[in-house]
């Protein structure tokens, strides 16, 4: 079967790109393995209202679950730090129907959708060649350009030799009936001995509540067990989640550090597959859907003219991908290897002096979460901070 694009991975990235590139009128397929879109869930869903509002994504109620207004920070020792305002910061959405919402708007465009297909393969020779295998069998697709959405690990990558990136968090999270937090405040837990190298997690979800940790750090010990060993042991944690049950168990990959490469001939990567995440929190809904809406926009460009080639898609989506959040993006990763290079002590150091700088006041003024830098710069004018970070990060890698 031919198409204009195809498109491999159904999640938000690659349902995004789907959208954009259907709505210019071109014939588009998006491959998924799996046998439900938004299924398994890998990540949490909070979302930035500035960044959904940047979308265009314009959420029915009964999709949003929660809605955040503030945060709660705690160091390795216990010390907090709160920043809570009225103005709705973050929705927090069940991921499964915010899925299957991008899937209906992007085939209500005319977008194709291939459930439980798996990409087996794939050639280029006067277009790009993909060998399927679905629940109807093997086959051979072909399309003038290919999108890789395919997440972590990307086999579009490994099959055209893009060089990703490396550094990546291993996930679990799991959805429990009763936590004593309030509904509008995610909390966020700090300690190697939790956390290394990312942290702990308690987010409200309406009648239901997310509680998670992240590891940067391979020790043989996977995710599963540090979750067990914060959700019993953790001297604060523990005294709020007050579930004996578990209503769901998520696993996942998180790419936390800054996009190598995104494009060869006839190819795209976006998302998680290119690494479009924000390294200190993990997050890649809203940062992967604007690189997604601008490759979308780039294969359009490339369809009208023809034109398939590495430095052409480098310059209609690699170069304006990074115009629009490439530098946000480096911030992001900057301040990963500044909290990976800070042992708990350190850290318990870097909060005292937030807490007598009240750098929560610019937390609350700062709110965009996606795009950091205007926070970032704001507290680097205050001398107690940058004396803390430049010990362990050159602080001109987050200007």
């Amino acid at each position: 079967m031919n198409y204009d694009v195809i498109i491999v991975g159904g999640g938000p990235a690659g349902l995004i790109t789907a959208k954009e590139v259907a709505s210019a009128g071109y014939e588009v397929c998006v491959i998924e393995e799996h046998q439900e879109i938004g299924y398994p869930t890998k990540c949490s869903g909070l979302f930035s209202v500035s960044g959904l509002e940047y979308l265009g994504l314009n959420l029915e109620p009964h999709l949003i679950s929660a809605t955040i207004r503030g945060g709660r920070f705690y160091s390795p020792s216990g010390k907090e730090i709160t920043a809570y305002s009225d103005v709705e910061r973050a929705r927090v959405v069940e991921r499964k129907l915010f899925d299957k919402f991008l899937a209906r708007e992007a085939a209500r465009k005319g977008a194709e959708i291939k459930l439980k297909t798996r990409a087996k393969g794939m050639s280029i020779r006067d277009g790009v060649n993909i060998r399927v295998k679905g629940v109807e069998g093997e086959a051979d697709l072909r399309a003038s350009l290919l999108v890789g959405a395919d997440g972590v690990k990307s086999n579009v990558a490994r099959w055209n030799g893009i060089k990703t990136p490396s550094k990546i968090v291993a996930a679990a999270q799991i959805e429990v009936d009763d936590v004593d937090i309030e509904n509008d405040i995610a909390e966020v837990y700090f300690g190697r001995a939790y956390a290394p190298e990312f942290y702990g997690w308690i987010l409200p979800k309406g009648d239901v509540y997310e509680v998670g940790v992240g590891v940067g750090r391979a020790d043989g010990r996977g995710p599963i067990e540090y979750l067990n060993n914060f959700i019993k042991n953790h001297p604060i944690a523990k005294n709020k989640i007050q579930s004996s049950s578990i209503l769901e168990v998520n696993l996942g990959a998180i790419p936390v550090d800054y996009p190598v490469q995104t494009v060869r001939d006839r190819v795209l990567l976006v998302g998680d597959a290119a690494g479009h995440t924000k390294a200190t929190t993990g997050g890649g809904v809203i940062t992967g859907g604007i690189a997604a809406k601008i490759a979308g926009n780039a294969c359009v460009k490339a369809l009208e003219n023809e034109n398939y080639s590495e430095n052409f898609l480098r310059r209609e989506y690699e170069r304006k991908w990074k115009d629009e959040i490439g530098h946000e993006l480096k911030v992001h990763a900057s301040l990963r290897k500044l909290f990976d290079s800070m042992s708990d002590d350190d850290l318990d150091v870097l909060f005292e002096v937030a807490i007598e700088e009240k750098i929560s006041d610019l937390m609350v003024k700062y709110r965009d979460t996606d795009r950091p830098s205007e926070f970032v710069a704001e507290i680097l004018k205050k001398d107690r901070v940058v004396e803390v970070i430049q010990r362990f990060l050159d602080v001109e890698s987050l200007m």
